[in-house]
């Protein structure tokens, strides 16, 4: 029996597919309720407010995409959508709400790459791209 080889190569492609997203090192749509993936976002976030020059804090409004891999610990890997919110820096930072004001919100698009090793009690953020 002869296969057309429009059916085989596809079908190749999905098995390879499959096979890379079960490979050690390869990388894998994250859980975001898992302790591990919340503390990188968390972190990544307030490492982000450090570096930014606006008196108010941003925050996550929405989580694109966010993906793990298994290296020397973990890498995480975020692409999420900060929005300002209505709290200035230096004051009481754990209850803002994001600015109702869409213009003053000024909602952008952010990459972040967290490396943690837990075991060391070492977490870095990586990449902050915005």
């Amino acid at each position: 029996m002869i296969m057309d080889w429009r059916i085989i190569v596809p079908l190749l492609a999905v098995s390879f597919a499959a096979e890379c997203a079960s490979m050690p090192g390869g990388t894998i749509d994250a859980d975001l309720n898992d302790r591990g993936v919340k503390n990188a976002l968390e972190f990544a976030v307030v490492e982000h407010n450090k570096r930014t020059n606006d008196m108010f804090v941003w925050q996550v409004s929405n989580v694109v995409e966010a993906k793990t891999q298994v290296v020397a610990g973990m890498k995480y890997f975020f692409t999420v959508k900060m929005a300002r919110t209505q709290c200035k820096k230096g004051g009481v930072e754990t209850a803002c709400s994001v600015n109702n004001d869409p213009q003053a919100a000024a909602a952008y698009e952010c990459s972040f790459e967290v490396w943690s090793r837990p075991w060391i009690s070492d977490i870095r953020l990586l990449k902050n791209t915005c």
